[in-house]
């Protein structure tokens, strides 16, 4: 019998470092009993596995949800792994992919669901989720700016869909997997265990810690959004939505700035796009919290605020706006006084 892992990572919240963490430590964990699939959804049992692919099999999941792939084949895959199990001292798998919620409505990706709650023992799933505002703020730093949308005209158009909807997915898993332990939790620092979301994730999915290495640096910090909000005008630079090349090279034509580059700012949105998230995900987020996480403080973890003096804050939005304007100056400076050195 073998017990799953699920971590069906919604995207920006912390699911890349989840599994960067994972991949890390894929030795001892295998040595523990707890397997990973490499990037085609192989196990030592199958010829194809590659011990150093081991990874999230996000890329082969996206190639049935688009019917590349006959699920069939995921179907014996695991079938596979159960029947070896026992043999190769397999007694759990941990499985992390941002489109098994991204896609969840979809009739393939449902199949998957449906595939694993089936097959597997036991199912535990460990769910993050975040404030809508700052999930979508950092959805547009990695992708909607690349398309040439604004801040405020990539929120609305996702406060469109289910994408930020966590009360919607949440309730889907359970429908998938109604006799398994499914643990929502909040992205925010001071509620995690030990403050550290790996060891959070540990703690949630039941997994040893000890010996385990959690010294992983982000491999998925974005750029701040003075910089989105230039290049959004000029998203041609861009070949694609996850064309990192433009970033990479800004990094490295200015040295002196990083901490501009990736700088944070107190005040994004404007009053009108915080207004559309609390009408839109206010209500959501309650019924959410009282499910799963009741003993945090609402206001402190998932509540969207609502600009109550307009004037004020449109002042303060004025200010943050010069802000920005001087920091992508200084970082313009650095790069002209670097290609000056090259010059010489």
């Amino acid at each position: 019998m073998v017990d799953l892992v699920l971590h069906p990572g919604h995207s920006k919240c912390g699911s890349t470092s989840i599994q960067d963490f994972l991949y890390a430590n894929r030795e001892l964990l295998r040595n523990r009993g707890i397997f990973l699939p490499d990037l085609n959804f192989n196990f030592p049992c199958h010829e194809d596995y590659q011990f150093h692919l081991t990874h999230t099999p996000r890329d082969y999941l996206a190639r049935i949800q688009s019917g590349e792939v006959n699920i069939s084949e995921l179907s014996n895959k695991i079938d596979d792994l159960i029947n070896h199990a026992e043999e190769m001292g397999c007694r759990r798998v941990i499985i992390s992919a941002e489109n098994l919620i991204n896609a969840i409505s979809s009739k393939m990706t449902s199949a998957i669901h449906q595939l694993f709650a089936e097959k597997f023992n036991k199912v535990r799933i460990v769910y993050y989720v975040r404030r809508q505002d700052t999930l979508l703020l950092a959805a547009w730093q990695q992708w909607g700016h690349k398309d040439g949308y604004s801040l405020d005209e990539y929120v609305c158009k996702l406060a469109k869909t289910k994408f930020a909807d966590f009360n919607f997915i949440a309730s889907k898993l359970k429908q998938f997997y109604s006799d398994s332990v499914l643990k929502v939790f909040p992205l925010e620092r001071k509620y995690l265990t030990d403050e550290n979301l790996l060891i959070d994730f540990c703690t949630r999915a039941v997994i040893n810690k000890a010996k385990l290495n959690f010294d992983i640096d982000s491999s998925n910090a974005g750029i701040s959004s003075a910089l989105c909000d230039t290049l959004a005008k000029i998203n041609t630079v861009y070949i694609n939505q996850h064309d990192q090349s433009v970033k990479n090279s800004i990094i490295s034509s200015a040295p002196n700035s990083n901490e501009i580059i990736g700088k944070k700012y107190l005040l994004e949105m404007s009053n009108t796009t915080r207004e559309t998230l609390f009408t839109r995900f206010q209500e959501s987020n309650e019924i959410l919290a009282k499910r799963f996480f009741p003993n945090l403080p609402f206001d402190n973890t998932m509540s969207l605020d609502v600009v109550k003096d307009s004037a004020d804050n449109d002042m303060q939005f004025l200010m943050k706006r010069i802000e920005k304007l001087e920091d992508i100056n200084a970082i313009q400076m650095d790069m002209i006084l670097q290609l000056m050195d090259r010059v010489k």
